[in-house]
């Protein structure tokens, strides 16, 4: 892919990666690859700077560096846990502080969390700049208008100030919504994500048409797909192979949004042979034999369906497209083509009742070898169906109101002490369930096994230590 931009004079850009949360791993920053791609393609100066994975401190690397643009990308807003929230911002405005402390260069900040709520971020923090949605295109343009002494101000994606310290909020322009370059994975950087169990990312497709009324993808990456060819895929398989990967997450909202796009990556892939293995996210409606035959054949090891529940009133005021009848023929084929495979599932959202729980988790218990990630409630994100279903700004309430302090909506009369209580008593009884962040045991479990080359997801590793862990309890129990 070539760059659409080229700029007459270089720059020198740090890229910031301040996500450090990393339950059940650390994920590798595949958006600031993307951003990393387009700088270098446009003959800038790229130094990078990661919360997790660099020696030094953020002051350290600016002083060393000097750099003309600082770009932060952040990841998430909270850990979306109901019962035990935890909010990023307040480290962010810190950090941000930082950064103003430290360095005298403009400052950005952009990333999935920012593309949420861009002005109440943007004006929080105090940055110099933001840029909300695919950014490839609009921190080169950033970097001009920078370079010219022109204001960012009508800029696609750009928020910024006016002389007068207003506000200048641009939306993304649906032109921009196209993959120009391909993402550069810096092999130390990566190599460091791997260490430390980390799936690298590849992403085969942007937007989501899709109408589940909690999802942010299609405020933050728009709701019409763009699509990446077999053949790019398969370069970046090599790509990544080169540098030591040998196991990847598709991480798109949902790998099978169009049939005829999976068939042809995963037929480009089968044909390639690139000793790469995957897992994705997929839908359960649509999903047959002769699809997951082709996707086995072409790497897939692991499946994880964005089920939402069991039960299809539920499924229906959650704004799926698809019933009950759809996940149990796609979990079952999965398990017959030896696919490990898990289900997340969200309790108390609009429309849940106790029967439909209950009917939840009792279906579950009849699908062969799956495990299940469970959450409590939905957090309330702008622009969502969600969000227009309840009209916070009719009780005169604003996006800044859901921003710092994460808010759930929880279908009364649910408490989200109830539905954790009753999903406590699940898995103590079924240990392939799994409720907020993994215990103690299994991270140091999965630090071992990594060092012992062992890739992909850790769920089925989770079960195991979760009986063992049951039958110890028992054990001491009946003494």
């Amino acid at each position: 892919m070539v760059s659409p931009h080229a700029t007459s004079r270089s720059a020198r850009v740090l890229l910031v990666n301040l996500n450090s949360y990393d339950q059940p791993y650390p994920v590798y920053p595949l958006g600031m690859a993307y951003i990393h791609g387009a700088l270098r393609e446009a003959g800038h100066e790229t130094h990078l700077w990661d919360a997790r994975m660099s020696p030094e401190t953020i002051e350290a690397c600016l002083d060393r560096v000097r750099p003309d643009l600082v770009a932060l990308s952040m990841r998430n807003i909270d850990n979306v846990q109901a019962h035990n929230p935890k909010s990023f911002i307040h480290a962010l405005v810190a950090f941000c502080r930082q950064v103003r402390a430290a360095t005298t260069a403009p400052v950005a900040l952009g990333g999935s969390g920012f593309s949420v709520f861009p002005r109440e971020l943007f004006e929080l923090t105090g940055v110099d700049y933001g840029v909300q949605g695919e950014g490839e295109r609009t921190i080169l343009a950033l970097l001009e208008a920078l370079q010219a002494g022109r204001s960012a101000a009508g800029i696609s994606g750009v928020v910024c100030r006016d002389a007068a310290g207003a506000t200048h909020h641009t939306p993304p322009h649906p032109a921009d919504a196209v993959f120009t370059v391909d993402p550069h994975h810096d092999p130390e950087l990566m190599r460091a994500y791997l260490r430390q169990g980390s799936l690298p990312g590849v992403q085969t497709q942007r937007g989501c048409p899709l109408r589940c009324v909690y999802c942010t993808y299609p405020v933050i990456e728009g709701k019409r797909s763009r699509y990446r060819t077999g053949e790019e895929i398969v370069a970046e398989f090599r790509r990544m192979k080169a540098i030591g990967v040998d196991y990847v997450f598709i991480v798109d909202s949902v790998f099978n949004t169009r049939r005829d796009h999976v068939v042809e990556i995963c037929e480009a892939l089968a044909r390639a042979g690139t000793g790469i293995e995957w897992e994705c996210f997929l839908r359960p409606g649509g999903v047959d034999r002769e699809l997951l035959e082709l996707m086995h054949a072409a790497g897939l090891r692991h499946v994880e369906f964005g089920s939402d529940s069991f039960s299809d009133p539920a499924l229906k005021t959650y704004g799926k497209s698809f019933k009950y009848a759809d996940v149990e023929r796609a979990s079952l084929t999965a398990h017959a083509l030896g696919l490990r495979y898990s289900h997340f599932l969200i309790f108390g959202g609009p429309g849940e009742t106790e029967a439909t729980m209950e009917e939840t988790i009792a279906r579950a218990a009849s699908l062969p070898d799956a495990y299940y990630f469970a959450t409590i409630g939905m957090r309330i994100y702008p622009e969502t169906p969600l969000w227009r279903q309840l009209a916070p700004e009719r009780r005169g309430e604003r996006p800044s109101d859901y921003l710092v302090e994460p808010r759930f909506f929880l279908e009364p009369p649910f408490t989200m002490e109830g539905i954790h209580a009753r999903l406590k008593q699940v898995v103590r009884a079924q240990p392939n369930w799994a409720v907020g962040d993994p215990p103690s045991l299994f991270i140091e479990t999965m630090v071992k096994l990594r060092e012992r080359g062992v890739r992909g997801p850790m769920w089925e590793y989770a079960e195991f230590l979760q009986r063992m862990q049951a039958a110890s309890t028992a054990a001491e129990d009946s003494r």
